[in-house]
């Protein structure tokens, strides 16, 4: 099994991949309550997501596929799994990363009318105003005291090879990243990833409420041998984060 870069040719098979992964999804039933009734509105919806992240700046995508060797080696390598990745503002090496190109503005605007159009009239699978308050709710400013940083914005295993250390492996790239600029990397997990990031050696610095049912664990984890750098107060599961307090009461704010 090996970690690649994300292409445009695997949008389809990652789109597949994330409408699965969430099938069971508590929040993203309350999200997009007409899932069941209306599985293609949702499938396009989640391929619009997924190629809006690929040519946003910023933003790397990764995918775990099997390949020669692998006990379940068919001939033909199989996506298993994907992360997206993102690297803040806050330095100089930020340009590079956050680099942009006229295809992806082009691809962007696209997109924008794209997305408009498809959840004005086509996606019966989502519920607008519960996105509304989502995106009111939704904790965009809490990690900025920490940054420059890298953002763990999405990871998807494929529920039919779950439990084989996928997960494990696409976590790792992003811990990578971060260790190579010496950077912290943050994410927000839902209950049924907090065991793996726990294991992984996340520390739980925070909740913030989704929505009125809904909360996510704000997580964030330090290169070895930089431990101390944007934590203080760590126990073995959570830690208090350098400028939280100020972070904390920006919440839900734009």
């Amino acid at each position: 099994m090996r970690v690649r870069s994300l292409t445009r040719d695997d949008l389809p098979a990652v789109a597949d991949i994330a409408f699965h992964a969430f099938e069971k999804d508590e929040f993203f039933g309350w999200l997009n309550p007409g899932r069941d009734k209306y599985p293609d509105d949702l499938r396009r919806s989640q391929k619009i997501l997924m190629r809006r992240r690929l040519v946003t700046p910023g933003q790397y995508g990764y995918v775990a596929e099997t390949e020669e060797g692998d006990e379940d080696w068919t001939g033909k390598s199989e996506i298993l799994g994907f992360a997206f990745y993102s690297r803040s503002v806050g330095d100089e090496a930020a340009k590079r990363w956050r680099a942009d190109t006229l295809f992806n503005k082009f691809e962007r605007k696209l997109l924008a009318w794209e997305e408009w159009y498809h959840d004005k009239f086509l996606n019966r699978a989502l519920d607008a105003e519960r996105l509304a308050e989502y995106i009111r709710m939704e904790p965009w400013n809490y990690f900025v005291p920490i940054n420059p940083r890298w953002h763990l914005g999405l990871l998807c295993v494929s529920p039919k090879h779950q439990r084989r250390g996928i997960g494990s492996l696409l976590l790792k790239q992003g811990q990578k990243l971060a260790t190579d600029e010496k950077l912290p990397l943050t994410l927000e997990s839902s209950v049924v990833g907090r065991k793996l990031y726990l294991k992984s050696g996340f520390k739980n610095v925070g909740e913030a409420k989704l929505c009125e049912e809904f909360a996510d664990v704000l997580m964030v984890w330090e290169p070895a041998g930089m431990e101390g750098a944007w934590l203080e107060e760590i126990e073995s599961e959570t830690s208090k984060m350098k400028g939280g307090e100020q972070s904390m009461s920006n919440l839900g704010k734009s």
